[in-house]
């Protein structure tokens, strides 16, 4: 388990801020209260995140200053709020500091902590033709623990997001810049990144009304003049990715069903629709069916009905992607078999098939369960998916006329 290590003089303070962290993430957590005891634990130790107070009994900034020429995972604590305390604080390669007097519920420090955790798996695109401020912006982003791709121009740029077409989650674009300027670079990536799938936060030493609206209306999520602090920077960096994280927790649980953890029809459509979109590659699509779901539900009752649907999503799983399966409704399924087949597409799902008539379930009475599936299965041969879904389904009903336990397609007997 990950570690960190709070030091601070204030018992109270410290054993509040412990616990507020402990009930929100999986850390142990060492107290100490001086700057020697910090040293003694950072010598023995290895801690995920340092949380240190300012000003300590022995110490007045200086055991921060000492360890940060080695570890860039410091947060600081301080009383203080004047101008030349926070500069002291920024100068230094620290990720964050908090003032004690606005964390009576640690609500900011956990976000820090929050974001530090889920940094590590986002990618930050920076644009910048400044060599100079391409490496100061990257040490900045570094420091969050966030991933960095770079771009000298915005020609360069377009380049490495289609090399990393899902793969950048922030871009970070100078205006001024050779052979393609930042605003241009901003218009083009809307084409295909929407306001909510990809934020875009522009920088320029130029401030006027009329530039900075440019820019939000094209699309971007904020602007940032230069020069600007680090602090600055931190905030609306962490903004950015906070609210892309909201927006995409809010999608995620749109297009979940929440009985089985599957997609549901509502990200069907966006995911069909990027299929659609390679007119080269043939898909084969699957509509499958739990045989006589309703009985199940008539014999055993509901609950044991969700189960059954719960013990069916768990075999889908072991045998596709998940961004491929959909609970279309009830206890019928869309798969989704990207470049497959109808052959080898066929082959699959027999051997799911095989698997489902063989296994069995228990319910909270003991009742033992068993179920057959059938399928029906269609090509996009015509690149209209909504079209194989309308052949599967007819497949499918013929495979339940068939005597079910079956999968039908085009050619089968």
């Amino acid at each position: 388990m990950s570690k960190i290590l709070i030091v601070e003089d204030n018992e109270f303070f410290a054993k509040v801020m412990q616990k507020a962290i402990i009930e929100r993430f999986s850390y142990t957590i060492d107290l100490v209260a001086t700057a020697a005891e910090a040293r003694e634990k950072i010598k023995n130790n290895k801690y995920e995140l340092l949380i240190i107070d300012l000003i300590l009994p022995d110490s007045e900034g200086e055991l921060i200053e000492e360890i940060a020429l080695n570890h860039n995972n410091i947060i600081v604590t301080t009383d203080f709020e004047d101008e030349l305390t926070r500069k002291k604080i920024t100068s230094l390669e620290i990720i964050d500091y908090i003032i004690k007097s606005d964390s009576s519920d640690f609500s900011y420090l956990l976000n820090v902590i929050h974001r530090i955790n889920t940094n590590e798996n986002i990618t930050v695109l920076v644009v910048e033709d400044s060599l100079p401020v391409r490496k100061h912006i990257i040490s900045l982003l570094k420091v969050q623990r966030l991933n960095v791709l770079t771009a000298k121009d915005g020609v360069e740029a377009l380049k490495v997001m289609e090399e990393n077409p899902h793969g950048i989650d922030l871009v970070i674009t100078d205006y001024n810049m050779p052979n393609m300027d930042g605003l241009v670079l901003l218009k083009k990536l809307r084409k295909k990144y929407s306001i909510d799938q990809l934020p875009i936060i522009t920088l320029s030493a130029l401030g006027t009304e009329s530039i900075i609206a440019r820019f939000l209306k094209a699309g971007a999520n904020d602007y940032i003049l230069k020069p600007f602090s680090k602090e600055e920077f931190f905030c609306r960096i962490n903004l950015s990715l906070n609210n892309l994280e909201m927006l995409k927790g809010a999608q995620k649980a749109a297009s979940t069903d929440h009985l089985t953890g599957l997609h549901n029809r509502y990200y069907m459509h966006s995911r069909l629709e990027e299929l659609s979109k390679d007119k080269q590659e043939k898909h084969s699509l699957a509509i499958v069916d739990i045989d006589h779901f309703k009985k199940i539900n008539d014999r055993y009752g509901h609950h044991t009905g969700d189960l059954a649907l719960r013990f069916f999503a768990i075999h889908l799983l072991s045998h596709f992607d998940m961004k491929n399966i959909i609970r279309m409704g009830g206890e019928e399924f869309l798969i989704i078999l990207p470049g497959l087949s109808i052959n080898k597409a066929v082959l699959l799902l027999n051997k799911l098939r095989k698997e489902i008539e063989e296994a069995q379930f228990s319910d909270e009475n003991g009742s033992i369960i068993k179920f057959t599936l059938s399928a029906g299965i269609a090509d996009s041969e015509s690149g209209r998916c909504d079209e194989a879904i309308k052949r599967a389904d007819e497949y499918l009903y013929r495979a339940k006329e068939n005597g079910r336990n079956r999968i039908e397609f085009k050619g089968s007997n």
